[in-house]
């Protein structure tokens, strides 16, 4: 065998052999986008593939749910469900969660927030405005078949539009819920604002947490589609510039902060006033047997489908909240506010 070949084979093999992740996403996929900020800000050896239909014929077998990002782990396992992902590599690289019990459980509080409700406008803002979705839909596709050609990509973006609108009601986006749904995440995005002319960089000091890359894949999304990104521009510029720092913050240095921020504590009060109702409502609907539920936030009506995984979500943060101790669940009683009666 020639030197070069031989040397061609070495680095191959050393590839194979090397303990890394492989992503399998899509750069339109908030949740995508927060594992891969998510590796590389506890800088993790991975790669990172865009899904298209030839890899998802490959890869979604081995995952029950066909959603992404799929994670090929280095032990040759999958998994496609970014917060208990991120959860069970906690002890490698660098430490998403802050080590203060408070801090830890406001961040994990905050982070299923940005999952589970923040990402109603991501939704609602790529399929209720035309301009967005033909723009969203014709990107998405291209991802997944970039060797189809612009005649095919638009033919099935006209089908994967439809599919999403389809959808709408099921995820609580409807005409009468955009109003409250626009308005909420307008509110958190100047909170997040504040938090990136505060002085530290992060929600919890100068080094990402869970929770700012939660709310950074919701947010990486939308600078790119027509609508919300024209708003941030306008109106939050600095937290739109702050979604290219976090977007890979494997250089960044810096610690936790002892003290909990300020734009965390109105963060905190929105999920005591928004998010926890809604999760409750949710569970309340699940346990009569209903298919959806309906309830009062943000001075709106809000109705949505049932979800068993919000149901999930709930319980989750019941749990946390249990293994605290006296003095922290008061700290945290007092910006959360009366809805932290939901957590027991």
């Amino acid at each position: 065998m020639p030197r070069a070949d031989r040397d061609t084979a070495k680095l191959a093999a050393r590839g194979k052999s090397m303990s890394q992740y492989e992503i399998y996403g899509a750069l339109g996929s908030p949740y995508s986008m927060k594992a891969r900020a998510a590796l590389r800000a506890k800088r993790l050896v991975h790669t990172w593939s865009g899904m298209t239909a030839e890899d998802r014929a490959k890869v979604m077998p081995n995952v029950k749910a066909p959603v992404i990002p799929v994670v090929r782990k280095p032990d040759g396992t999958w998994t496609n469900d970014s917060t208990p992902f991120l959860l069970s590599i906690e002890g490698e690289g660098r430490d998403l969660l802050p080590p203060d019990p408070v801090a830890r459980f406001a961040c994990l509080l905050l982070e299923d927030m940005a999952d589970e409700w923040f990402m109603k406008a991501m939704f609602h803002y790529r399929w209720a405005y035309a301009e967005d979705a033909e723009w969203v839909a014709k990107w998405l596709i291209y991802d997944n078949l970039p060797n189809a050609g612009r005649d095919q990509v638009e033919v099935v973006a006209n089908d994967i539009r439809g599919r999403q609108i389809s959808r709408m009601a099921l995820v609580g986006c409807t005409p009468e819920t955009a109003p409250l749904i626009e308005a909420s995440w307008k509110r958190c995005c100047r909170h997040l604002e504040a938090m990136a002319l505060s002085g530290q960089r992060f929600l919890f000091g100068d080094r990402p947490s869970i929770a700012d890359l939660a709310f950074y894949g919701q947010l990486k999304v939308m600078a790119t589609d027509p609508t919300p990104m024209a708003w941030m521009r306008a109106e939050t510029p600095y937290l739109y510039r702050w979604l290219d720092q976090i977007d890979d913050a494997s250089g960044i240095e810096g610690a936790w902060r002892d003290e909990i921020s300020i734009p965390v504590k109105v963060l905190l009060a929105v999920a005591g006033n928004t998010y926890l109702p809604f999760l409750q409502a949710n569970l309340d609907a699940l346990e009569a047997g209903a298919k959806t539920f309906s309830l009062t936030i943000e001075d709106g009506r809000y109705e949505q489908g049932t979800f068993g995984y919000q149901a999930k979500c709930l319980k989750s943060l019941r749990t946390l909240w249990a293994e605290l101790d006296d003095n922290s669940r008061a700290k945290l009683a007092d910006w959360i506010g009366p809805n932290t009666s939901l957590l027991s």
